[in-house]
């Protein structure tokens, strides 16, 4: 009996990347919808705006409300981006340099208790902001810093994360130049300034464009030390929009879209950094 050879059709399987591909997809959609939501109604009239049925996109796009908003005389946005922008540049500056200093001891140097240290500093991590709230508010209206710049500076320039993350990067950098750096003469200032910031730009940057963002979205904070229009910050001024009975959401939604701005520069700019700052934190040597 003869037999015929049936060639095997092998089924073609659905490549891996496809589903994380789709998840991802549907993730980008959820996380975009309110910042879609945002410009939309930017660009619409009030009356459009609380329109039924509901126009998921402007019939008649303005920029009115940018307008408004920018030449308004109940807020000065100008005054208040300024503001936003001086205490979160100085406070990214001190924090950083801060978070730097603190690390570097309990990565690279020796002494009794470093660990015990380490991991008591770390463990603070574990206390809410707001418990801290009312203490530090004492604290501001004693040293006579309420209503300034002062006080929406220095309260939060120590950052426990910034010093977890600058020390598991620098505790994976090679001894030897260290050591190298020893043996020319170089104190451990000269070591710290010459050896290990320059070979910790990615995290350093990483740890500034964390820092800007929570100083420039700072909300709570500022509404409560500082009363004056013109040193008010940027999410504080912009909330004038809403009041007790009437709220201007076009208005409203173009000053939110005016404080992104900033945030999504910076984040463009640093954005091969951030990756490989992550990347590499905590691994060794």
């Amino acid at each position: 009996m003869a037999v015929t050879y049936q060639p095997q059709v092998k089924r073609r399987r659905m490549p891996r990347d496809v589903p994380r591909f789709a998840l991802l997809c549907l993730l980008s959609i959820l996380f975009l919808a309110p910042v879609y939501w945002m410009l939309t109604t930017s660009l619409k009239a009030e009356a459009d705006v609380i329109a039924t049925p509901v126009q998921w996109w402007p019939q008649h796009p303005t920029l009115d409300n940018y307008r408004e908003v920018l030449t308004s005389p109940d807020g000065n946005i100008v005054r208040w981006t300024l503001n936003s922008l001086f205490v979160a540049v100085t406070f990214t500056v001190l924090h950083v340099i801060l978070c730097a200093l603190t690390a570097y001891p309990l990565a690279r140097m020796k002494f009794r208790g470093r660990n015990a240290w380490f991991w008591f500093i770390l463990s603070s991590m574990m206390i809410p902001g707001i418990v801290t709230l009312i203490p530090t508010y004492i604290m501001m209206m004693q040293f006579g810093w309420i209503n300034s710049y002062h006080a929406l500076i220095w309260p939060g320039i120590s950052g426990v994360f910034g010093v977890f993350l600058l020390r598991q990067f620098f505790v994976g950098i090679p001894k030897e130049l260290e050591e190298a750096a020893r043996l020319d003469g170089a104190n451990s200032l000269q070591t710290f300034w010459r050896i290990i910031l320059p070979l910790s730009v990615p995290p350093l940057i990483t740890l500034a464009v964390f820092a800007f963002m929570g100083s420039w979205n700072n909300y709570l904070w500022p509404l409560y030390t500082v009363t004056d229009v013109d040193k008010m910050t940027l999410p504080v001024g912009i909330t004038t929009f809403s009041q007790r009975y009437v709220t201007e959401y076009g208005k409203l939604m173009a000053s939110t879209t005016l404080a992104a701005v900033p945030v999504l520069i910076a984040y463009l700019v640093a954005q091969r950094f951030l990756e490989s700052g992550l990347a590499t934190t905590g691994l060794k040597e």
